[in-house]
């Protein structure tokens, strides 16, 4: 229960510093978020290995995504690539494919994909199509698992919120300022790696 309360308070001054753009502060406060949850999930037990190696490569990209240049976008984008790939295979051994489930996220990002598509630049446009791939891949393994109840809404809150952040990182950016972007990003971020691992721990 301390991590948890730890980690929101960090979540909570992040928030703070990243929304009265402090950002020599934000450099400490942000990298310490994935770290807490590593440690939360060693507390509750887990195990598999995918969980930690996806918020090792979580915390790269917030890191990446600290500066502002294209390359440091491109490699925070790689990196949370990656760290869905690995919650996908994290998943994967519960999961039991379902149209029904898949079809809503298939649908949603082919529709974001379309509604942005304008403002992205050609040179970004087939990286962001593959990680918008990659994502609501991501989404459907997590609405395809076969597992307790607790556990699965956990996770499919976190998952969901997790495509969420970042479909508003990418209308900030390719698409129109989002007014109090840095709030909103963070937030539904933060809890959805934190429900992710919370609701894994109840498997």
């Amino acid at each position: 229960m301390f991590l948890r309360v730890i980690f929101f308070i960090v979540l909570a001054v992040e928030i703070y510093f990243s929304t009265t753009h402090q950002n020599n502060l934000v450099k400490f406060t942000k990298p310490l978020l994935m770290p807490l949850l590593i440690f939360m999930a060693f507390q509750l037990n887990i195990k598999e290995r995918n969980l930690f190696i996806a918020l090792f490569f979580s915390l790269l990209g917030d890191v990446f995504l600290m500066f502002g240049s294209e390359l440091y976008f491109m490699l925070g984008l790689g990196s949370f690539l990656v760290a869905h790939v690995f919650y996908i295979l994290l998943f994967k051994t519960q999961f039991n494919f379902s149209l029904l489930k898949s079809l809503p996220f298939a649908a949603a990002t082919f529709g974001y994909i379309l509604f942005i598509k304008a403002g992205i630049g050609q040179n970004l446009l087939i990286p962001v199509s593959v990680y918008c791939f990659v994502i609501t891949l991501m989404g459907i393994f997590a609405a395809g698992r076969k597992t307790n109840i607790h556990s699965y809404n956990l996770v499919l809150l976190g998952s969901i919120l997790f495509i969420v952040s970042d479909s508003l990182i990418a209308f900030n950016k390719f698409y129109s300022p989002l007014p109090a972007s840095s709030f909103w990003v963070m937030s539904t971020y933060g809890i959805a790696q934190f429900l992710i691992v919370l609701g894994w721990s109840k498997k």
